[in-house]
């Protein structure tokens, strides 16, 4: 007998619907175990016939053919063809009433069994076909929900402060989802929540709508012999729907997954509160690095004085630092000021090992730099040069008058770019000036005001206002 779970698969395969593929596999098990007696009946008299045991039954035309064939081969039939003794009327008899027996009790008692079987069958390939089915987002999406409300203060290192990016305490809130901006909830008695570490590939194609157990099965847990991967206030409990988390750190690096990346997570501790789902909140995916490289760590965003291997792309001793510090370019201030004067010049010292991505990541880091307020004056046999800290050009004074660059004659304009030359070159004898007030005097002048070297350093004067001219030569 083929089994009951075999004629579901099999019908099932062969296009039939699931419910009419369990029912007719019910129903011709069921027949199959209430006609077991009449057919086993049926066969035994299709077999031996029961006769008067005097009068000898005649042989049957298939027997009777058989024996002529074997005559006519030369083989004895009672030597080729052993009979079988016909069984005894008790016994036939003893056959049918014990089918009889299992028909009237054997089958009522199975069919309990049957039905339970058949149920189970069918919630289990039922809850399987509905888990296909794509969800909609509308009827399963929370109203509720944790959020952290800022990035990442980036990179992460291993016993260092888990920090946002403005440098302060992560801070998560429980927010009601709306079509417009959320608003914050606050819940009486407060939930639990807790931080938990998950991996960087979750959720799978930037899908937001998972369930709590696809959730909880991606979460990490510390590595064998290791200390647990996070440490500090992995516990919090929001006030007035806010919680602020002042010391989290992890204890272990992220190499040894295979995303190499991790994801900080929120959820509501299981226990802890009792009503509609509250949606877990995630972090952005991460590096985590060992904490022995922090000391060559990259700075967001650099400061004019830092080494120049504090830039994107730049390592430390490495290829890159050495042609650099070859050249005398030693500090995020010389890296701009030769982007500003000379780029060319810049790229020719970093060489070919620097892709155009790799340079324009490196050289956008470093203009995130705050450059300050100080200027810087440059004194030429007839005219001045206003320079900010990165050698990008204020203004240029002629005779009293304050110009830009491009209201300068062509001749003009070249007599002052060997100015900025020579002053990139003596950038260390140039005279530094505070240039707030020199901003705030050129932003309320009106165009065209006279301004002498003098005034620029301090006597009330009027100026035009003219922004930094970056130079490419």
């Amino acid at each position: 007998m083929v089994h009951w779970s075999n004629r579901v698969k099999l019908l099932t395969s062969s296009g039939t619907s699931l419910i009419h593929a369990v029912a007719v596999t019910a129903l011709l098990s069921f027949h199959q175990l209430s006609q077991a007696s009449s057919c086993s009946f049926l066969r035994l008299s299709s077999i031996y016939s029961i006769t008067d045991q005097n009068s000898p039954s005649p042989p049957s035309r298939i027997e009777a053919r058989d024996l002529r064939v074997d005559s006519q081969n030369g083989v004895d039939p009672a030597v080729a063809r052993p009979t079988t003794p016909s069984p005894s009327f008790s016994s036939v008899v003893r056959r049918v009433m014990v089918g009889t027996s299992m028909q009237k009790y054997v089958c009522p008692a199975l069919e309990p069994v049957l039905r339970r079987v058949v149920r189970e069958e069918v919630v289990r390939r039922l809850t399987h076909h509905l888990g296909q089915l794509p969800r909609s987002p509308q009827l399963q999406t929370p109203s509720l929900q944790l959020i952290f409300t800022s990035p990442l203060s980036l990179p992460i290192y291993t016993r260092g402060k888990i920090k946002d990016k403005d440098d302060n305490p992560l801070q998560i809130q429980l927010v009601r989802r709306q079509c417009g901006p959320s608003s914050i909830i606050s819940l009486e008695p407060p939930p639990r929540v807790e931080i938990v570490v998950l991996d960087g590939d979750f959720p799978f194609n930037n899908d937001d709508n998972w369930t709590p157990k696809e959730f909880s099965s991606h979460v990490l847990r510390e590595r064998k012999g290791k200390r647990p991967l996070l440490v500090g206030e992995c516990r919090v409990t929001p006030r007035e729907g806010t919680a602020s988390i002042q010391k989290l750190e992890f204890t272990d690096n992220s190499s040894w997954i295979r995303s190499r990346t991790f994801r900080l997570g929120a959820r509501v501790s299981p226990g802890s509160y009792e009503g509609v789902r509250i949606k877990e909140a995630i972090t952005e995916r991460f590096t985590v690095l060992d904490h022995r490289g922090e000391s060559n760590k990259k700075h967001f965003p650099p400061s004019l004085h830092d080494s120049v291997w504090r830039l994107k792309n730049i390592a430390r001793n490495g290829k890159f630092d050495t042609k650099l510090a070859f050249a005398g370019i030693t500090t995020v201030q010389d890296f701009l000021k030769l982007s500003v004067v000379n780029q060319q010049r810049l790229r020719e010292i970093l060489g070919h090992g620097m892709s155009e991505r790799m340079w324009n990541e490196t050289i956008t880091h470093a203009r995130t730099s705050n450059i300050g307020d100080e200027v810087y004056l440059y004194h030429g046999e007839f005219d001045t040069v206003v320079f900010n800290p990165i050698c990008q050009v204020w203004g240029i004074m002629v005779n009293g008058l304050t110009y830009a660059l491009e209201q300068l004659t062509p001749q003009h304009a070249l007599d002052v770019q060997t100015l900025i030359q020579k002053a990139y070159q003596k950038w260390e004898q140039l005279e530094e000036i505070d240039g707030a007030s020199l901003v705030r005097a050129t932003e309320a002048q009106p165009s065209g005001s006279i301004m002498t070297p003098d005034e620029l350093l301090g006597i009330e004067a009027s100026s035009p206002s003219t922004a930094p001219m970056e130079m490419g030569l």
